[in-house]
């Protein structure tokens, strides 16, 4: 018996010290792992500073979370070019459209509190609401409101882009403004739609968006600095200013108030409070212990709710949009993100949640595709093992391709120019006001010796083209460049119509 049980110890002895042994042997080695994995942030300064100079861009600011810790948030360059004033980590910028994730978390929390549903009609919140297609007003939900799957597609926008309608003026307005794609049938980006998204869950809450927004995501998350207007910006100091990038020019423009959109694309933030959004995402909803949105809800804004297709390749499989965020995987990792842009600023805003990854670009400079650059070589850096790739290379190379097409596109207009025509009228003719249902007022008058188009906040001096075609370019120039103008002239010689490439016909009325 005592034999016995002294052979039972001495070989439990024996297998609890090989035990001992193997556990020592994985924690030393899990430890020389540790050791031999490089720190993904080393060089990332200077890469990110080359970034910057290669376009051009005055001032930019990263930041980084990983594992609910901002591990990185600094400033490059300068608020405004020729300014000494540098970039820091809470220096001010706009966030363009991605504040479309804001409006989705918010109608989220309004979902946990019963006050919305995903699935209500778009008209039970928006009064007098109305599409051109009376089926599409008649079904249209939040859902559909804040995934771009209206069948509006990327057109409108010049109904609030320097104009001066209210948001409900804009949304009485848009039921002019005919569908270019079947109802939920793709994803056409919409702005004026995720804006009605807003309303909605100002009208839902019994307050306004912005309120919603203050009160429900910058207090909680200590957003103290954040805002939803530029109106608000006055009261900062460290706020930066926009660029217009021409080459290797960068020039200072005013901030463009977007109040008017503002669900769409109008937060301003730094990089510090903006990782403090993510740290909430990536969360699941929960910031520092506090629950500001179930993870449930949260969820449903980054569930697919129409495919954007373009993908197919080794190392993409899916690219949809939910509800505020673009997602598809990357390397086999689920990514969830958004950009954003307005007169002279671009951001960046992405999530790896396998990674517990999030990164934040913010820049005063526009156009250029610095963000995304610095954005996968970030994300390169985290995923060990990953092929390395020169992504800013990529993206100049890209640039080149499209000024070329640019170019293209400007030599054959050219060609296709009809050389020795002249206008039909004297010029004075074609002055007049024409109007458009959705739009409103398109004027033209004779001024010296040409015609000045107006429309809103811009205006245009056209010369002659061809035939009864004019074009100009519009002032300021943020507009979208040239301005053509094609009159229509009835069988009584009159100007009947005013045609404005990429807006709309607008029709003279009688006896004006």
């Amino acid at each position: 018996m005592n034999s016995a049980r002294d052979s039972r110890h001495s070989a439990l002895g024996t297998r609890h010290s090989a035990f001992a042994a193997g556990v020592l042997l994985v924690a030393v080695w899990t430890g020389a792992e540790a050791q031999m994995k490089p720190d993904p942030l080393a060089g990332i300064e200077p890469s990110i500073e080359k970034v910057r100079q290669s376009w051009s861009i005055p001032g930019l600011a990263v930041g980084i979370v990983k594992n609910d810790s901002l591990v990185f948030a600094k400033g490059f360059g300068v608020k405004e070019q020729g300014k000494p004033d540098p970039v820091d980590d809470r220096t001010l910028f706009a966030i363009g459209s991605n504040t479309k994730s804001f409006t989705a978390t918010a109608a989220a929390m309004l979902v946990d509190d019963g006050k919305l549903k995903w699935n209500d009609k778009a008209t039970r919140w928006l009064p007098g609401f109305q599409l051109f297609d009376p089926y599409v007003t008649r079904e249209l939900t939040v859902r559909d409101l804040l995934s771009h799957r209206s069948g509006l597609g990327r057109r409108g926008d010049l109904l609030w882009y320097g104009t001066n309608f209210s948001r409900d003026e804009i949304l009485r307005r848009v039921r002019y403004l005919e569908p270019n794609a079947g109802f939920r049938t793709e994803m056409g980006y919409q702005n004026i739609m995720v804006m009605a998204g807003g309303q909605v869950v100002g009208a839902a809450a019994g307050s306004t968006w912005d309120e919603v927004v203050r009160q429900r995501i910058f207090k909680p998350l200590g957003m103290s600095t954040s805002s939803t207007s530029t109106n608000d910006l006055n009261a900062q100091t460290d706020v930066s200013t926009p660029h217009s990038i021409n080459g290797a020019v960068a020039k200072p423009i005013p901030w463009r108030n977007i109040d008017n959109i503002a669900p769409a694309g109008s937060i301003n933030s730094n990089v510090v409070e903006m990782a403090r959004y993510l740290r909430m995402q990536l969360g699941n909803g929960t910031y520092r212990g506090q629950k500001l949105v179930s993870a449930a809800n949260l969820g449903v804004t980054k569930t697919p709710h129409i495919n954007t297709g373009g993908v197919g390749d080794s190392v993409t499989h899916f690219a949809a949009y939910g509800l505020g965020w673009v997602l598809q995987d990357y390397h086999g990792k689920r990514i969830a993100w958004h950009n954003g842009g307005i007169d002279g600023m671009l951001s960046e805003m992405w999530t790896i949640p396998e990674l517990g990854l999030g990164i934040v670009v913010l820049s005063n400079g526009s156009p250029h595709s610095a963000g995304p650059s610095i954005v996968w070589d970030i994300i390169d850096r985290y995923l060990f093992g990953a092929p390395s790739k020169d992504w800013n290379a990529e993206s100049l190379k890209q640039r080149e391709r499209i000024m070329q097409a640019v170019m293209a596109q400007q030599k054959q207009r050219e060609t296709d120019r009809v050389k020795g025509t002249q206008p039909s009228l004297p010029l004075d003719r074609y002055a007049g006001t024409y109007i458009d249902p959705m739009y409103g007022d398109f004027t033209v008058t004779f001024e010296e010796d040409h015609l000045v188009a107006r429309f809103q906040s811009f205006n245009a001096a056209l010369e002659h083209w061809h035939y009864n075609t004019f074009r100009g370019e519009w002032q300021p120039s943020t507009i979208g460049g040239a301005a053509v103008v094609t009159f229509q002239i009835d069988l009584m010689g009159i100007v009947a119509k005013a045609d404005v490439e990429n807006m709309a016909s607008f029709r003279r009325p009688q006896g004006k």
